[in-house]
């Protein structure tokens, strides 16, 4: 099988694409609407600032490029009703595009705004495809679990038909585990590739036949969790200890970045591979710089959340405000052309149909070597 994948150490990551263009200015002048529940007292509103203020940056960052930016933002709330309310006060009649809503119950209202006054709307949280069918100005940054578990076999397909593929059984009953696992064996089924199963509590002689000494061993848990991981974990460094002579890496879920600090050392031991939307690199300069000027600016540090929601603003952002300022109209048909160096949240947008808006169907594996460097992986095209 031809791969087509890139291979970059992570405090590299500078994502580009196979087609350019020279990048006509169009317009210098974008309007943008933000409509999210901004004066939320609560741990999800404080999300929401901080996206708004990833946005804010973004504005910042086009604004020295020669582009200028007007803003309406507005606190939407969280019920449709309250969505009803505010677009009667016609708040985004001139926004060239509108980034929200937050709660899933008020996209299809801001969906018909924004379809009738022909703007552009950007949802940035929920994964809803419904709100880009039909509507060819519609974006969707977050993709259904399924097309992030289709990419995740894409790469499995890829990068391990030779090996020797585990599912293992972790005693939970997890709906993305699950899925992930059928995935997985459909994708090997259409290469001939047998897939394996074994119980993580199983013991070394059943364990001893279902992995192979001359090959890699890729063990995929059928759960998503924290305790599933912990139990492969401790289960793989017993049998490990009285096996050395066994290959294993571990293949897992965005998750699982949640918990990379704390495990980190066993994630390089057991050479991880982790497919995920998005991966904030700590150790990446253009990360710190921009948490920095985030702090500088608003007298606090970002958020410790997976994914950092400054970062979500930010990239999402400037993405559409460089692509719009040099674009303009033609927008739409530059989208490959709209070429930015995401610091967390990648994008690549497609449409599923003719006629529907475009979904952003980026995913990238992030793989903890044994040597004890990060390398991300993705489709160089």
């Amino acid at each position: 099988m031809h791969k087509v994948i890139a291979i970059i150490t992570a405090s590299l990551l500078l994502l580009t694409t196979a087609a350019t263009a020279v990048a006509q200015v169009t317009t210098n002048y974008v309007r943008i609407g933000v409509a999210l529940p901004l004066k939320e007292k609560s741990p999800r509103g404080a999300k929401m600032v901080e996206f708004y203020q990833g946005l804010l940056l973004a504005v910042d960052s086009v604004k020295h490029q020669g582009c200028a930016v007007s803003i309406v933002a507005r606190h939407c709330g969280s019920t449709a009703a309250q969505m009803d309310s505010l677009l009667q006060t016609n708040p985004f009649v001139n926004c060239d595009v509108v980034f929200g809503p937050l709660d899933a119950a008020q996209i299809p209202a801001l969906a018909d705004y924004c379809s009738l006054k022909g703007t552009r709307l950007v949802v940035p949280f929920s994964t809803q495809t419904a709100s880009v069918e039909g509507r060819p100005r519609n974006y969707l940054i977050n993709a259904p679990r399924s097309i992030v578990q289709r990419e995740a076999a894409w790469f499995a397909q890829n990068l391990f038909s030779d090996e020797n593929i585990v599912i293992v059984d972790c005693n939970e009953n997890n709906d993305e585990g699950t899925a992930m696992a059928e995935r997985l064996r459909a994708a090997m089924d259409e290469l001939g590739v047998e897939v394996r199963q074994v119980k993580v509590d199983a013991d070394d002689n059943t364990l001893d036949q279902a992995l192979n000494p001359d090959r890699k061993n890729i063990l995929l848990p059928n759960s998503a969790s924290l305790t599933a991981l912990n139990a492969l974990r401790e289960r793989m460094r017993q049998f490990t200890a009285a096996h050395p002579g066994f290959a294993i890496s571990f293949y897992g879920y965005p998750a699982w970045q949640t918990y990379a600090s704390q495990i980190q050392s066993d994630l390089f031991q057991f050479d991880t591979y982790v497919y995920t939307p998005f991966y904030r690199d700590p150790e990446s300069p253009a990360v710190k710089q921009l948490e920095q000027r985030f702090e500088q600016a608003f007298r606090w540090p970002v958020q410790r959340t997976f994914p950092r929601y400054a970062l979500l603003g930010f990239d999402v952002g400037y993405y559409f405000l460089k692509g719009l300022g040099q674009f303009g109209r033609n927008f739409e048909a530059n989208l490959v052309a709209t070429v930015t160096h995401p610091l967390q949240n990648p994008l690549r947008f497609a449409q599923t149909n003719t006629g529907d808006g475009y979904i952003n169907n980026f995913v990238q594996i992030v793989h903890y070597t044994n040597y004890q460097a990060v390398e991300i992986l993705y489709r160089n095209q």
